[in-house]
């Protein structure tokens, strides 16, 4: 009858672990589903964030004026710079303006492309995603296309003039190669990781398993071992209670049980240790240490609830590194990894680690509490000193790390949500670094073309 009963102990024991291992493998797979869809996401968000921040720096009015005889105007030019700075400093393949001809016909305005540009008024590819925007909604192609510079995936973003009207759209490409190798490739990490997390699970789950069962074996036996004694215990207590006091097998098994009942708390203790650890993991940028997007999003749901109830008060600062896409072509991505490390260091110097989030390749956002202009500045002038001190320090004929800096105060009165502050940031990161590139004499355009 005893072994009956702990063999039925066992068959629970093996029951819960396949229970917590089909768990644990459902929501791996779950976790993978969610993570695919959330990088295509975050590719086609960081697209479209470029196509709108270019058509945002763009003069509505003066682009929907322009001719094909208007090349050495100083409006066209003044467009060419802009998309310039973008084509130089990002890892896109293209960006250019188009003109809506009507009846879902679109042409080149403006290209700032160096070799073979697209000639004014020449015939653009039709996509679902530029109708999209010639109608006012930016928008991203779901599938690639083809040209003759290639094979795309493209962000387009409309122009607005000053009564709120399309006055142009602005494409960026990105080699479709490209995209579909990026994502490809983080859903192969992703998928690994979801693996090793499974089989993880399920060794641990076998080795806690198995602990608990020795432990509870070693209990049941000193119980059997009571019951089969029982008679006994009793005789001889009825016979010398001075004798019974000396033998306490029950305590020892309710130790033994009180020694269980710890070692399951200690454990648990552990458990939750292990997910804090990995929830902050979730929130973390691996290369610098800082605030992910991930922690930046739910930052943004903070601020936009408290602008809701009328609490809001902070300042948003951006950063943008100038010239990563140089120094990677031309030194390797490690040294521009080690670049952006360099970048986050003197951040977290100056704002602290908790302010500090990596939205992009080279993007950092600060998020602070309400900070005068002029804290600010100061501020903005400390970074300016660290910048100075680490390219001293670290003197090269290579590059000379420097950043693009710009930032808002959140105003009750005009403010409904987080974006319109940092729209008014960035806004002032990109003049700024405009002032950067008219002030370095060394400008090097980038032309990138995928062969099909």
């Amino acid at each position: 009858m005893k072994k009956r009963k702990m063999s039925q102990r066992s068959l629970n024991l093996i029951v819960i672990s396949v229970f917590l291992i089909i768990i644990n493998v459902s929501l791996g797979f779950f976790l993978f589903l969610q993570s695919k869809n959330a990088i295509v996401e975050q590719i086609r968000g960081r697209m479209l964030d470029i196509a709108k921040t270019a058509a945002d720096s763009l003069n509505g009015d003066e682009l929907k004026q322009l001719k094909k005889e208007d090349k050495n105007t100083a409006p066209y030019q003044k467009v060419i710079r802009t998309l310039t700075c973008f084509q130089d400093n990002i890892d896109l393949s293209y960006i250019y303006c188009i003109q809506d001809l009507g009846n879902k016909h679109f042409a080149f305005s403006v290209d700032p492309t160096v070799r073979d540009p697209g000639e004014f008024g020449e015939p653009i590819q039709y996509t679902d995603a530029l109708y999209a925007a010639s109608l006012g909604t930016p928008a991203v192609d779901l599938k690639p296309y083809q040209d003759r510079w290639g094979r795309f995936y493209s962000a387009y973003s409309p122009v607005f003039d000053s009564i709120g009207k399309v006055a142009g759209i602005v494409a960026v490409d990105f080699s479709a190669d490209w995209y579909e190798h990026e994502i490809s490739e983080l859903i192969r990490t992703v998928l690994l990781f979801c693996i090793l997390s499974v089989l993880a699970g399920g060794l641990i789950v076998f080795v806690l398993t198995e602990n608990t069962r020795k432990r509870y074996r070693m209990v049941y036996s000193q119980l059997n071992e009571l019951a089969d004694n029982v008679e006994d215990l009793i005789r001889e207590i009825e016979q010398s209670p001075n004798e019974a006091e000396k033998h306490a097998p029950a305590g020892k098994v309710s130790g033994e049980a009180d020694d269980l009942g710890e070692k399951i708390q200690s454990l648990q203790k552990t458990l939750r240790s292990e997910i804090a650890h990995v929830h902050l993991l979730a929130y973390i940028d691996a290369l610098t240490s800082v605030g992910n997007k991930t922690a930046y999003l739910d930052m943004i749901e903070h601020l936009d609830r408290e602008i809701e109830a009328g609490t809001a008060d902070f300042t948003v600062a951006t950063f943008d590194m100038n010239g990563l896409k140089i120094i990677n072509d031309t030194y390797g991505h490690e040294v521009g990894d080690q670049a952006l490390i360099k970048i986050a260091d003197i951040l977290i110097g100056v704002f602290g680690k908790e302010h500090i989030f990596r939205v992009g390749g080279d993007e950092f956002i600060v998020i602070m509490c309400s900070c005068p202009g002029e804290k600010t500045e100061a501020l903005f002038r400390r970074v300016n000193d660290a910048l100075a001190e680490e390219n001293r320090r670290e003197s090269t004929d290579r590059f000379m790390l420097s950043v693009s800096k710009g930032y808002a105060l959140f105003a009750a009165d005009k403010d409904r949500e987080f974006r319109s502050v940092f729209k008014r940031a960035d806004d002032a990161m990109y003049r700024d670094k405009e002032a950067y590139y008219a002030k370095n004499a060394e400008r090097r355009r980038a032309v990138y073309h995928t062969n099909t």
